[in-house]
């Protein structure tokens, strides 16, 4: 079997290295935001999941985490960014129990919309070019408003292959509309999980295969998603502490380093503590009967960002 997990880390991270040379030949790329994250919980230790993914953000971060939840979940995360951007986060996954009780892997649905809403429409004043258009008071004039909004809708597999090994499938709908014009795209996602023992996991993701934003313009523009790649570790030191790490890869940029840990100081309570990118992260959560909330912060170079998240096990 550690044959088998070398020969697919190889294959996955040669996937990552020849991607940017079929990217070079569209327009540009785009889907910023599906580097962004959900769930406050991965985003207070530093974005460091992907060999974690134990909850029902895996469809996100790992979809091979998917094969490890025992029961049904949902999960939800709103989030206001600077320049008035929204960034909200749902799903919900479902666990497939065959007659003799056991697992048969787990499915999931998630969506993602990132936008901003109400921005003024202005036009040129046709009289005097290059100048907006006023209107009696002397103020710019408002046409109407339009949305810039960005979605993915994904559906997810996750199933056990051996008492050790996990695999998962994302299957993906892209879309962003801005003013008149749209573009969409499908796409994939895959994820390997490996138990080395009883307190290490590895983990593999490989995000945005094959996803090309095609515009509805006249030139037909093309927008690539650049794939990301992201090799992880994580290590349960003791009951109370889980440390993790991860090397992430977007083509096109450098390696990141992304790290977190997080501590149980009661039952109910945990608290995380994270680098992303050398941007310090920070969370806590709380846990009242099947819901756990989570909340975490970032020191990113817009501003600070602050994320809330719920989860409920069924």
């Amino acid at each position: 079997m550690k044959k088998v997990v070398k020969a697919l880390l190889i294959a996955a991270l040669g996937i990552g290295a020849i991607a940017p040379t079929y990217a070079a030949e569209s327009a540009g790329q785009a889907g910023a935001y599906l580097k962004m994250g959900v769930g406050a919980r991965a985003l207070g230790m530093g974005s460091a999941f992907t060999a974690v993914a134990n909850d029902s953000t895996a469809a996100f971060w790992n979809p091979a985490g998917l094969a490890k939840l025992k029961k049904h979940e949902a999960s939800f995360m709103h989030a206001n960014l600077t320049d008035d951007r929204d960034y909200n986060f749902f799903n919900y996954a479902h666990v497939l129990n065959g007659k003799d009780g056991k697992s048969n892997g787990t499915v999931a649905l998630s969506h993602i919309r990132f936008g901003i809403d109400g921005i003024p429409e202005t036009k040129e004043d046709p009289n005097n070019p290059g100048q907006p258009w006023l209107d009696d008071n002397n103020n710019v004039r408002i046409f109407g408003y339009f949305e810039d909004t960005e979605t993915n809708t994904f559906i997810s597999y996750g199933k056990a292959v051996t008492d050790k090994f996990y695999a998962g499938l994302n299957l993906k709908y892209l879309k962003h509309s801005l003013y008149d014009k749209k573009a969409d795209a499908m796409g994939l996602d895959f994820g390997f999980m490996y138990d080395w023992n009883e307190k290490t996991t590895v983990g593999l993701s490989v995000r945005d295969l094959g996803e090309s934003m095609d515009w509805n313009t006249d030139t037909g523009t093309k927008d690539d998603v650049p794939v990301t790649t992201t090799l992880g570790v994580a290590h349960q030191c003791n009951d109370k502490l889980l440390i993790a790490a991860d090397l992430n890869k977007v083509e096109d940029m450098d390696v990141k380093f992304f790290c977190g840990a997080e501590y149980q100081i009661h039952d109910n309570v945990s608290l995380r503590v994270g680098s992303h990118d050398s941007d310090l992260t920070l969370g806590a959560s709380f846990k009242l009967d099947t819901w756990r909330f989570d909340y975490s912060y970032a020191d990113e170079t817009l501003g600070d960002a602050h994320r809330i998240s719920a989860s409920k096990t069924f």
